[in-house]
């Protein structure tokens, strides 16, 4: 089984840089379209080369590595056999050596996309540190509304509270008025209505003194006429009777001369 320098082609006193470069050629390769391998190989191929990388640049899982390898040799060499590594390595320097012209003309322009990565990594990574400040930020913003919120809500409701307390009073003041205003328009009424009592009594009396009045004046007038007929009858009665006496008297004096008159006659 192939070791993960095996796999990327290189010693392994290559450098960091060294494992990139190998990296990124042999996943360049696997890109050619002239490689005519099938898509289940590729995959492999591809995942091993991950892995390699993966594990060589980083420092301690490539010592850890590193390690492990130095066992497997030490123990091949106990055994009488010389690891394939090592047989491996003159060939690979070779093959090293053969790629390094070809490799070389794109040193320049890895190490301009290898700039332009880490520049895009340095961006990635301050755009990364300035959305987790934007997040913090938000966060905090977010915390700050809420607090805010609860305060407005809090103050809200104790508005909402004294406004009750002044609306009840208010209410309660109204109420009072409301109650002085109907005692006293009662009380105007019950003042309005003695006034117009007392004027109807007054009114009842004064025509009950004019009716009196009128009734007297009647009953005077009456009185005048029965005074006059009374006097009227006094005056008829005195005629009556002076005309009784005149004709009396006149009698009399008829009777006196007829006896006269009948003694002169016997007389003479």
């Amino acid at each position: 089984m192939r070791d993960h320098y095996e796999i990327l082609g290189i010693p392994r006193s290559s450098s960091d840089r060294m494992v990139k470069i190998a990296f990124e050629a042999k996943m360049k390769a696997l890109d050619d379209p002239g490689y005519q391998v099938p898509a289940s190989v590729r995959r492999e191929e591809e995942r091993q080369l991950r892995l390699a990388q993966a594990t060589l640049s980083v420092p301690h899982l490539r010592a850890a590595y590193d390690a492990r390898l130095d066992e497997r040799d030490d123990e091949g060499e106990a055994r009488g056999w010389v690891p394939r590594g090592r047989i491996a390595l003159v060939a690979i320097l070779l093959a090293v050596s053969a790629g390094a012209w070809l490799l070389y003309d794109r040193v320049q322009s890895r190490e301009r996309a290898e700039i332009a990565r880490a520049e895009k990594a340095e961006k990635d990574r301050r755009e990364a540190r300035w959305r987790e400040r934007v997040e913090a930020n938000e966060a905090r913003r977010e915390a700050m509304r809420q607090e805010e919120e609860a305060a407005i809500a809090a103050g809200k409701k104790w508005q909402e509270s004294s406004d009750w307390e002044r609306e009840r009073a208010l209410d309660e003041r109204r109420r009072q008025a409301q109650e002085a205003k109907d005692r006293a328009e009662e009380s105007n009424a019950s003042f309005r209505e003695s006034q117009a009592r007392a004027a109807r009594e007054q009114a009842d009396r004064q025509a009950q003194r004019t009716e009196e009045e009128r009734r007297r004046a009647a009953q005077a007038e009456v009185e005048r006429q029965k005074a006059y007929l009374r006097s009227l009858e006094q005056d008829e009665e005195r005629a009556r009777a002076a005309r009784h006496e005149q004709a009396q008297r006149e009698a009399l004096e008829k009777e006196y001369r007829r006896q006269l008159e009948e003694r002169q006659k016997q007389a003479n």
